[in-house]
């Protein structure tokens, strides 16, 4: 993935170190998985960015919410600031547009696909 967020920035959007696959290996040759919870919501997200894979799974009063199996992501930032933080995901095809999910203030996500995603 390229880009690819510096280690500090995933730790602080998901305030957690994650489950390292080899920790021998570098952040980005790894399956990083970061579990977090914000009230009585529950947060898991395994990236594997040599393989362009994104999985998030997110339960609600241990209610399964959300589950996305994401491939062909070829890249990932984090956006952080003003009490706002999120992961921005995008995509090698150019129908789907990135996906924006949020963790501050509130968990939410925004994603489309379309043929006219904004410009990259």
């Amino acid at each position: 993935m390229n880009p690819f967020p510096e280690e500090w920035e995933l730790l602080a959007l998901f305030e957690s170190e994650p489950t390292i696959t080899d920790r021998d290996v570098p952040w980005s040759y790894n399956r990083l998985t970061f579990e977090t919870k914000r009230g009585a919501d529950e947060i898991r997200c395994e990236i594997e960015p040599g393989h362009e894979i994104l999985n998030i799974n997110w339960w609600h009063d241990g209610k399964e919410k959300l589950k996305l199996e994401l491939y062909w992501v070829d890249g990932l930032r984090v956006v952080r600031g003003g009490g706002i933080d999120y992961l921005i995901a995008r995509f090698r095809d150019q129908y789907s547009c990135d996906l924006e999910f949020h963790l501050k203030p509130e968990i939410h996500m925004r994603w489309a696909t379309s043929t006219e995603c904004p410009p990259r």
